[in-house]
């Protein structure tokens, strides 16, 4: 594997780092994966998990990766305009594939992002064909019934929760934000911001859109509130017909930036499963002169340049 930073724009660039596997192992040289920040965390990601990432695909999967800042994060200067942050991150994101296009005659694209990321990912898609997949770590979903009730009946159900309740009442308990527990400063922690979600039939509306084309998802969900269980997202957005484009994992006891070393790896290795699986696929036609689906499955639970 080969690492080089790249500066994208005369202007104001983006910078970020291109991974590149050995030649005689490159799985897919007309393809790209591209990580996209989180939050203000910059392109190394949370816990190293974009370097991690980005490596192991690299390395093991064969693909190229490139992770970059958006403007005004980590190495990336802050750009002026009059697009919101949703804009401008598409904007970007698309600025990248043509140079990487032009640079290395890519023109095929993965997207991967954690929270904010993976709805930049979600987005990019809706509005560049160039993209035949998307990783989105804790990406839009929404609750259902039968998610309220796994929420709330074991808390109305247990005497130590009603305890604690009333201890914090009583200023006898403070309850820890997940900055505090993660030794994350409070401004660089993002948690997913669900009361700020575009309402459901229009992210609804964009699936069905990507499903019809064909665009092959991997949505995986960790321990929070708001995802209670494994099919969720299916219940959520029926009656979109998924099939073989959907993948979903569920790490119910995951953190949201994946703090524990082992919930890294797995998911890391998820991913790069995932991926390796999408290109043997598509790199397979079919009779009807269209790329073959993608097979979908269901799983329960030295520093260089960044």
């Amino acid at each position: 594997m080969q690492e080089q930073v790249v500066m994208i724009g005369d202007d104001l660039p983006l910078v970020g780092v291109l991974s590149e596997p050995d030649p005689d192992k490159n799985s897919a040289p007309d393809t790209a994966v591209i990580l996209l920040n989180s939050g203000v965390i910059h392109r190394v990601g949370s816990c190293r998990l974009s370097v991690t990432l980005a490596r192991n695909l690299s390395e093991h999967t064969g693909l190229a990766t490139f992770r970059f800042d958006f403007s005004g994060i980590g190495d990336s200067e802050a750009r002026r305009g009059t697009l919101t942050a949703a804009q401008a991150a598409v904007e970007e994101v698309q600025e990248v594939m043509d140079y990487l296009s032009q640079w290395k005659q890519f023109d095929r694209y993965i997207l991967y992002g954690l929270c904010s990321g993976a709805f930049a990912s979600y987005r990019t898609a809706l509005s560049d064909q160039r993209v035949i997949g998307t990783v989105q770590l804790d990406g839009y979903c929404y609750k259902t019934w039968k998610s309220y009730m796994l929420h709330y009946a074991p808390r109305i159900l247990s005497p130590s929760r009603w305890s604690q309740f009333l201890l914090r009442k009583l200023g006898l308990v403070k309850l820890k934000k997940g900055a505090e527990v993660s030794g994350i400063e409070e401004r660089y922690f993002e948690v997913p911001n669900f009361a700020g979600y575009p309402p459901r039939r229009e992210v609804k509306q964009g699936l069905r859109e990507l499903n019809e084309r064909g665009l092959s998802m991997l949505y995986v969900f960790f321990g929070n509130e708001y995802y209670k269980y494994q099919k969720q997202f299916e219940d959520c957005f029926k009656p979109v017909a998924f099939g073989d484009n959907l993948t979903v994992i569920h790490h119910p006891h995951a953190t949201h930036i994946l703090s524990e070393p082992e919930d890294r790896k797995a998911v890391v290795e998820a991913i790069s499963d995932w991926a390796q699986d999408l290109i043997r696929h598509t790199q397979q036609p079919v009779s009807n002169g269209r790329e073959a689906g993608f097979g979908a499955y269901i799983c329960a639970s030295n520093e260089n340049p960044n």
